[in-house]
């Protein structure tokens, strides 16, 4: 199946079984050796954890901050303390609040990554056999059973009394039971009965699945993926650096001028900057 199918979760198992070109005795071991090869290791690729230092000083990149910055500097010079003194302080609470956000984000992103198994259970010529859970590759049946973590996003192609908390991935409190029943095509991830995803964790039973997404392509590697800033930027993101730029330029042309018209009218200097 090809990673960019739709609604694998709303088909028959026999139906998702040929298009991953598997059986429901698992795939031969030179079949998984191939997809490895082809397809990656089943891990969330992501770039290097930027230090708590980087993160902190990332946050003055902002022209609005710089700006600020800007402004206190001048008041400092010209002895306005009381005014750089709630200058710097809005700097600084803005600053420690986004850093903040960010860390935790980092952080976050550490967590769910320690959530994944380093072993599972899979069917490889028809034996079950333990493998490392960098070489789950799609097609491959993987069995289940309390306590284990899911190694991969797939459906769930037989189940006994089986549930499975998710809540680190939908925030739902509560363990749900997993079927094979296919799901309806638009289903969102809390409504897909019949399907288990990567990082989540067995509480209760046993299942056979059938994985379907590995890696980056699962819902884990999309979540890892924004956390560590993969995503492009936003709108909202764009909207606010291109308004700071303006804004920066805007400033600069406003402070020539009115410094240009006070000193030609024979003003002090250090007034007139300060009034610009």
């Amino acid at each position: 199946m090809a990673a960019g199918s739709n609604a694998w979760w709303a088909r028959s198992t026999d139906t998702v079984l040929a298009d991953l070109q598997s059986t429901a005795q698992g795939l031969r071991q030179t079949d998984a050796a191939r997809r490895l090869q082809r397809d990656g290791a089943n891990q969330i690729t992501h770039g290097n954890r930027a230090s708590a230092f980087r993160l902190l000083v990332r946050q003055y990149e902002s022209p609005l901050v710089l700006i600020l910055i800007a402004a206190a500097v001048i008041s400092l010079v010209v002895r306005e303390w009381a005014e750089a003194a709630i200058i710097l302080a809005i700097v600084a609470g803005s600053t420690i609040l986004s850093f903040t956000q960010e860390y935790r984000a980092s952080a976050a992103l550490q967590s769910l990554q320690q959530r994944l198994a380093l072993k599972v259970t899979a069917l490889r010529d028809g034996v079950p056999v333990a493998v490392p859970v960098e070489t789950v590759v799609a097609g491959d049946i993987i069995l289940l059973s309390a306590g284990n973590l899911v190694p991969a996003d797939g459906v769930v192609i037989e189940a006994r009394d089986f549930l499975v908390s998710q809540a680190a991935l939908t925030g739902e409190s509560f363990p749900v039971e997993k079927r094979p029943d296919p799901s309806a095509p638009g289903a969102g991830l809390p409504d897909r009965t019949n399907v288990v995803f990567l990082g989540t964790s067995v509480r209760s039973g046993t299942a056979k699945m059938l994985v379907v997404m590995t890696g980056q392509a699962t819902a884990f590697g999309a979540i890892a993926g924004r956390l560590a800033g993969a995503e492009p930027e936003t709108d909202f993101e764009r909207g606010i650096r291109q308004f700071g730029y303006l804004l920066t330029r805007v400033m600069m042309v406003l402070v020539t001028l009115v410094l240009t018209a006070n000193l030609l009218l024979d003003r002090p200097l250090i007034e007139s900057l300060l009034f610009s």
